[in-house]
């Protein structure tokens, strides 16, 4: 399971630091999670980001979800790949409300 911290991917303006090569495919995959599991206004059918680890072979979407302690959670069924994104309230990818939480 991955335990992230959003804040680690991003700079001190909150937009994504890597500029390129995996960390930023992977920070591009966390905020993608992050904006699918707080759009609540979303239909329920539309699928979710592509899995990072087996997009490529299986073009499988993750489930994603939030937890009761505000975790956003996310699952491939393709691959079993599964983690968890702590310290997301606030940042850009935040849709709970339209805008950043206090």
């Amino acid at each position: 399971m991955y335990v992230i911290d959003l804040t680690h991917y991003l700079d001190p303006r909150g937009a994504i630091a890597p500029d390129r090569g995996p960390a930023r495919k992977f920070a591009d995959f966390l905020t993608a999670v992050v904006a699918h599991a707080t759009d609540f206004d979303r239909p329920d059918e539309t699928a979710g980001p592509l899995c990072f680890k087996c997009r490529k072979r299986d073009r499988r979407a993750v489930d994603t979800g939030i937890t009761e302690d505000d975790r956003v959670i996310w699952h491939c069924v393709a691959c079993g790949t599964e983690g968890q994104i702590s310290n997301w309230q606030g940042s850009f990818w935040d849709l709970t409300s339209g805008q950043p939480s206090d």
